[in-house]
């Protein structure tokens, strides 16, 4: 992979989706406020957030695009100018001369309960389980505005070594990747620890999304190989995702969130305040919802319900039986 694109973007994102070049329009669109689903993401293929860049795998690694896949490029741009913005994207992909024997993935940790509030300072923080061998070419962090530090670890499955630092920095933007050379061996059962350190602003409180202006993200991005399953990818796998410390268990917690409605705020107040003993069971639960039931949580409370109960059932016991 190779880009380059004009001063004034956030960052660069390739996807891959599941849509036929039938199902689209193969025209550029503004994709403000969309979601994956409507996006039809399968998976990231490459990230940047400086102007210039590229990426090269090893000989024998590359990464694998369907006969007729469709990608997505996504760029975001603010111009702060009273002017027009001439704003250009280049990005190369090159082919490899054979196929492949080992394939390559992108490691994309999203943490999706984020909850900042005015004026004050907070960690949000994630935990992603690594269930077999994979060597990491780069790897880097991403935040927003209110972003003021991050660090990334690698805890090693055997727990008898120190740390590995994977990233740390005291920028939001402009933040180069790492690229470990060599590739960087990461041994099944390893954990990727990242935090994010936020200072609130005046007047408003913040929540995770893509806006770099309104809203907040706390990520880990890395290119990997051989190529693992999507949730792991995500960091949705079991025992994966936030890290929660705060003074209500699962139950209350289910309770606020419903509470909250349609209040986006509000919701992700009621997550993080989950105690660490209630922390693991409310993760699982909302994975399971988020990933499992998304389609009719999108038609109403009722539909929503109805899907918890028939296919998180297990998840909604643990999570009601759990305390701080």
């Amino acid at each position: 992979f190779e880009h380059a694109y004009t001063r004034g973007s956030h960052h660069l994102l390739l996807y891959q989706t599941g849509f036929a070049p039938s199902e689209v329009s193969l025209e550029r669109f503004d994709c403000t406020g969309a979601q994956f689903t409507e996006l039809g993401v399968a998976g990231i293929a490459y990230a940047a957030q400086v102007p210039n860049g590229d990426l090269a795998y090893p000989t024998d690694v590359a990464l694998r695009a369907e006969a007729g896949a469709v990608l997505l490029v996504q760029t975001h741009y603010l111009n702060a100018s009273a002017e027009p913005l001439d704003a250009q994207v280049r990005l190369n992909l090159w082919y490899a001369p054979a196929p492949a024997p080992v394939l390559a993935g992108t490691l994309f940790f999203y943490d999706w309960a984020i909850h900042v509030p005015a004026g004050e300072p907070v960690t949000a923080h994630m935990r992603c389980n690594i269930p077999a061998d994979v060597n990491l070419v780069f790897g880097m962090s991403h935040m927003h505005r209110r972003g003021v530090g991050y660090r990334a670890v690698l805890e090693d499955a055997s727990a008898n070594a120190a740390p590995t630092e994977l990233f740390a920095t005291t920028d939001w933007e402009g933040v180069e990747p790492r690229r470990y050379a060599p590739e960087l061996a990461v041994a099944a059962g390893s954990v990727i620890d990242y935090r994010c350190d936020f200072q609130g602003e005046a007047g408003r409180d913040i929540v995770e999304g893509p806006s770099a202006e309104a809203n907040e993200m706390c990520m880990f991005v890395a290119s990997y190989y051989p190529r693992l399953d999507t949730p792991t990818e995500l960091c949705a796998g079991p025992g994966s995702g936030p890290v929660f410390t705060g003074t209500q268990a699962c139950g209350d917690t289910v309770t606020c969130v419903r509470e909250a409605g349609d209040d986006a705020i509000a919701t992700e107040a009621c997550l993080v305040d989950t105690c660490a003993a209630s922390s693991a069971p409310a993760v699982e639960l909302m994975k399971c919802i988020n990933f499992q039931c998304a389609a009719p949580c999108a038609q109403g409370e009722a539909a929503c319900d109805t899907c918890a109960l028939n296919t998180c059932g297990d998840q909604l016991s643990a999570c009601y039986s759990a305390g701080c």
